[in-house]
């Protein structure tokens, strides 16, 4: 089977479909399942009443199964089940940490200026190649992320240094995905089973900011109430 999908120092020429395709990957990966399940402790803890959380939690240790499949399999269905859970941790993560910290009316800008940025870089012809538009992406998530923190800072110091901690673990995951292919002249598995230690953990001290909402920081108000 010819190779399809992202690619890595580990990803041989012709993919066997025999477990483990990436080993190193593979392995790495359970990581992610690690952090979600010390996440699912926290939470049952700290706050055993929140459905959200408990949602965010079996999105993250789905993430994980799915990266093991990936790395270990390399199929479509397995990339679909690495990526799409991935996907929507970040969206409703973001939509909780925001509503502890900020109004409804806040939070739509925000979101909607955030995702027009998104959709224009995607879809409208701009004149910037994609490592570029990839580059402006980035931007755009951590002007979100440093908007959600400095909005955390005002409600409770430990999240937003909490918050603090998930940014910089989530752009140290960045800069290893980023080296990888430059890793593999040095390092043959290269640098990508960072990427999963790094970014699971910045997704743990997420939920850990999130937490610390909730116990310090007002409850959000209902849309009706701030008609």
């Amino acid at each position: 089977m010819e190779r399809f999908g992202p690619t890595y120092c580990e990803t041989p020429e012709t993919i066997t479909g025999i477990f483990p395709v990436e080993p190193a990957n593979a392995i790495s990966s359970g990581v992610i399942v690690l952090f979600g399940l010390l996440a699912l402790f926290q939470v049952m803890r700290r706050s055993p009443r929140s459905i959200e959380l408990y949602v965010l939690c079996a999105l993250l240790i789905t993430n994980g199964v799915g990266s093991i499949l990936w790395h270990g399999l390399r199929t479509r269905w397995s990339l679909t089940l690495d990526f799409l859970p991935a996907a929507i941790f970040v969206l409703v993560m973001a939509i909780i940490w925001a509503r502890r910290v900020a109004p409804w009316q806040q939070v739509a800008l925000a979101f909607g200026a955030f995702l027009a940025t998104l959709i224009a870089l995607r879809f409208v012809d701009l004149g910037l190649p994609i490592p570029g538009r990839m580059a402006a992406s980035a931007i755009a998530i951590v002007g979100l992320a440093v908007w959600l923190i400095a909005r955390s800072a005002a409600v409770s110091r430990d999240a937003a240094m909490l918050g603090g901690a998930a940014l910089i673990s989530a752009l140290t995951a960045l800069t290893f995905r980023s080296a990888d292919a430059w890793a593999c002249e040095t390092f043959g598995t290269g640098s990508h089973f960072l990427w999963h230690v790094f970014l699971s953990a910045g997704a743990y001290l997420s939920l850990l900011t999130i937490m610390k909402l909730r116990e310090t920081g007002p409850q959000p108000k209902p849309l009706a109430a701030q008609a």
